[in-house]
């Protein structure tokens, strides 16, 4: 055991971490006197979950090398050369943190599931696929694949958005559901790696109410609440990245605080990614297995839709291999998406 899994099993510290005082405060003396050599994981209480401790204080993560970052486990870099634009909001993010937290996470009842596709619509003139469900609003990338490559699969996805402030559709005494995230699979399939935010409001005779808060999770898990706190107008950077089939990570981080959060995941028995769709979507979640109606967010904006596969192929939101996915509820279109430009989407509440 590290000297680092030593202090980490005091009952001292475990009680520092749930408190949620970041892990940087708490061994900041000890990492710059002896830095560690990889990422430390620290086991929490959601299968299949680990939160990542920080790097070592002092650690710059935008002059370090491709292997220091992989060693730490942190967001990939995006190639200055050839991808300027997402690296330039790739180094904004890593020079705005300030604090890791390790933080507290709950298992909820609620799931961001797959498409439940209802139709599709191909316009030949405008080269343009659109589908729709009754949960997902946004643009999803595709590459065919069958089955998981280790050359082909998609290997992270990135945007940052800020949260929108939401209302309810009507005044019924019942809360309406969204989620803005990005993720990998989905989209005909049965898994989704993913993280994001939700943004909830209800409203009834007793008077009305919102909740923000972020999460991660590996569908078919449940969603997992993190306490990384968040709040109407605060600018997400989000990115999620598989190393296998089986394993990936989940990077949270609020770049109005400074504070980000991450984990490491290992997927749900039974559950293998194929990396063969990449996604930006604004979601109608389910509770209890049932979707929800979508809460009122206007609109919002993502920024830097990107991804890449393992051979450093990116893909954006605009990409001809991109579709779009229209959010029909009851009949009414109730949530659509459009292209500023092809890395930047506006979703817009009808």
């Amino acid at each position: 055991m590290t000297h680092l899994g030593k202090i980490m099993n005091r009952p001292s510290f475990r009680r520092i971490l749930l408190s949620g005082i970041t892990l940087a405060t708490a061994i900041s003396g000890q990492a710059a006197r002896a830095p560690a050599a990889a990422a430390d994981l620290f086991a929490t209480n959601v299968p299949g979950v680990s939160a990542v401790g920080g790097p070592p204080a002092g650690f710059d993560p935008v002059h370090a090398t491709d292997a220091q970052l992989k060693a730490y486990a942190m967001p990939p870099r995006p190639n200055p050369a050839t991808q300027p634009k997402e690296y330039g909001r790739w180094k904004r993010a890593m020079s705005l943190v300030k604090t890791r937290e390790i933080g507290e996470i709950t298992l909820t009842e609620r799931s961001h599931g797959p498409a439940a596709i209802l139709g599709r619509h191909t316009d030949a003139s405008l080269r343009n696929t659109t589908y729709t469900t009754p949960n997902w609003s946004g643009f999803v990338n595709l590459n065919g694949l069958t089955g998981y490559n280790s050359t082909y699969s998609y290997y992270f996805v990135t945007s940052d958005y800020v949260i929108p402030v939401v209302k309810n559709r009507t005044c019924d005494g019942k809360w309406d559901l969204s989620s803005e995230w990005v993720g990998i699979d989905g989209f005909n399939g049965a898994d989704v790696l993913q993280a994001g935010t939700e943004s909830d409001a209800y409203c009834g005779s007793n008077g009305s109410s919102t909740s923000y808060y972020a999460w991660f999770e590996w569908y078919p898990y449940n969603e997992s609440r993190i306490s990384l706190p968040v709040s109407p107008g605060d600018d997400m950077y989000l990115v999620v990245w598989d190393t296998s089939a089986t394993t990936g990570y989940a990077y949270l981080e609020n770049q109005n605080t400074g504070v980000a959060q991450e984990f490491y995941l290992t997927a749900p028995s039974g559950t293998r990614l194929i990396g063969n769709t990449a996604e930006w979507i604004v979601e109608a979640t389910a509770s209890g297995g049932t979707i929800q109606t979508l809460a009122d967010y206007n609109n919002d904006w993502f920024w830097g839709g990107s991804a890449w596969n393992f051979a450093g192929s990116e893909f954006v939101a605009g990409s001809s291999s991109s579709v779009q996915v229209n959010l029909v509820q009851g009949g009414t279109t109730v949530s659509v998406p459009f292209l500023a430009n092809t890395q930047v989407t506006e979703y817009v509440y009808y």
